[in-house]
This record gives structure tokens, sequence and C-alpha cells, in this order.
């Protein structure tokens, strides 16, 4: 009985530090247990008790978890970017805190569950112009995540919002906006991206 109040003593505790949100690795130094078969059995009592939940393979989740911070664990080279990154910084309205948009350099990936993660692939040449939250979580700059949203867009990708006429342009900055789009080669891209900002001055 001792030893589980430890357990979850520790667990709660490193819980606080990190957003609720744990890895494998992170677990089996909470319970100073290196067998993964009596790993597992300790996770599994958590779960069955209500304290733990599996989020996906090797992640975990404490109650009240920061959303923000499960995208960023399971996907450490990713950033939060398109509709969630502009939501945060108001260039749109609400977005809906049970889907996260994010962009990563490997591969494009769905992760269904409370909330929804989608990361979108994007080359490591357009990975740039984030900066990390209070809690480390790498975000897309305003001018960042509208450049993805148009990219993709581009690209086929259908948003619930209207590119042309929600996102609220006249909040950007015009010297960072164009600094991020020369970074793209593509000339369809670059024109249709002043379009864009332009038609909105």
């Amino acid at each position: 009985m001792k030893k589980w109040l430890e357990y979850s003593e520790n667990l709660l505790k490193l819980g606080e530090n990190v957003g609720g949100v744990l890895s494998l690795m992170e677990l089996s130094s909470v319970f100073n247990e290196s067998s993964k078969i009596s790993l597992h059995g300790i996770i599994n009592k958590f779960i069955e008790a209500g304290i733990l939940k599996r989020y996906s393979r090797e992640i975990y989740t404490l109650a009240n978890f920061d959303y923000l911070v499960l995208s960023a664990k399971i996907r450490q080279d990713s950033y939060i970017s398109l509709g969630s990154a502009l939501a945060m910084h108001r260039l749109i309205g609400t977005e809906s805190p049970f889907q996260i948009f994010c962009i990563t350099q490997t591969k494009a990936a769905e992760y269904k569950g409370a909330p929804n993660i989608s990361y979108y692939k994007l080359a490591k040449g357009f990975c740039f112009g984030f900066k990390p939250n209070e809690k480390g979580v790498l975000i897309a700059e305003p001018e960042k995540a509208v450049i993805d949203t148009l990219y993709f867009y581009l690209r086929g990708k259908y948003f619930y919002f209207n590119i042309f006429s929600d996102i609220n342009y006249s909040l950007l900055d015009k010297d960072i906006f164009f600094a991020h789009l020369k970074h793209y080669n593509n000339p369809k891209f670059k024109t249709f991206a002043e379009r864009c900002f332009y038609e909105k001055f």
C-alpha cells in the first residue's frame, strides 16, 4: 500500500511538470521499473483506477492534461500551425479545442482520440517561423501559420474556414510575412500568397 501511495505521489508530481502527458520512459522512471512486463502491469493498474489513460503507443495522459504538450510529445519535431495557430493568434474565430493541427518534417499522420491530432508533412527547408510557448511547445508565428495554411490550401487541403474572407490579414507584420515567403521558390504559390495578403489592404 505504501508503495502505491509513493507511486501515485511521484506520478502526479511529475505530471504537473510535464503538462499531464507522460511517455513510457518517464513512467519507467517514476515507478523505478526497468522490466517492461512489470512496468505495464503497474501502468494497467493506474489505467484501471482511472488515473492514467493511454493515448497512443507509449504515450499516457493524466486528467486535465495539456493538448498542445501532447501533440509535441508524440512528434518532437512538430510545431502547431494551420487553424490551431491561427485561432491562438486571433487571426480566425475559435478553433475546436478537440482538434490540433501540426506541421512535421516526418511522416504525415492522424491520431484519433481526445483530442484528434493531425500532422501534415512539410520539407525541412519550410519548417521554420515558430517559437516555444511557456511550456516549450513550438507554435507557428502568425505570418508562418498563414503561409502554411495557404500552402496546404493550394495542395488541396480543405479548411472549415474561408482563407479569403475569414483570416484577418491586417494583423500580420508585412516584413515578416514576405521574409518568410522568400523561402519558397514556387512562383505560383508566391503569387497566390501575395494576392491573398494584398487583397486585405
